[in-house]
């Protein structure tokens, strides 16, 4: 009767090791799906944040070759004069700009500052993302501890 009574614990405990193997092949199954999830939009998102870089340098160079074909042979003088000082030929170039050429560089450099903005605003998010993110595995880590003690 006890040989019955102790087959049948340690075929339970068997069953019960077999359960756990089990789960911990699943929830490892999960998790690598969840990297692999995350690794994808971390992929897709930094194609998109290459392609509007891309897109913003563009848009910035095609500004500044604006304002160089405005500018006038007595502009570029002042800028390439050895002889005065990086203070002199700023004086001397704010001076002779037209009202459209600050307009230009107005526009150019609010939107630098826009861009710039933008990226601390959206690098913060995605830290703030990458943070939470941390959080949330560590505390599955320490809960997914604690219930196999």
């Amino acid at each position: 009767m006890t040989l019955f009574l102790a087959m049948g614990i340690t075929f339970a405990q068997q069953d019960q090791l077999r359960d756990q193997d089990q789960l911990k092949d699943q929830t490892q199954l999960r998790e690598q799906d969840q990297l692999k999830d995350q690794n994808q939009v971390k992929e897709q998102t930094a194609a998109k944040d290459q392609t509007k870089l891309q897109e913003q340098n563009r848009a910035n160079l095609q500004n500044r070759e604006k304002f160089r074909v405005s500018m006038t042979q007595e502009q570029k003088n002042i800028l390439e004069n050895r002889e005065m000082s990086q203070n002199e030929k700023r004086e001397a170039f704010q001076a002779s700009l037209t009202e459209q050429q600050r307009n230009m560089m107005r526009e150019n450099q609010e939107s630098r500052r826009q861009q710039r903005s933008e990226f601390c605003i959206n690098d913060a998010g995605k830290q703030q993302q990458q943070m939470r993110q941390s959080c949330e595995n560590t505390r599955s880590q320490s809960g997914k501890q604690t219930r196999g003690r």
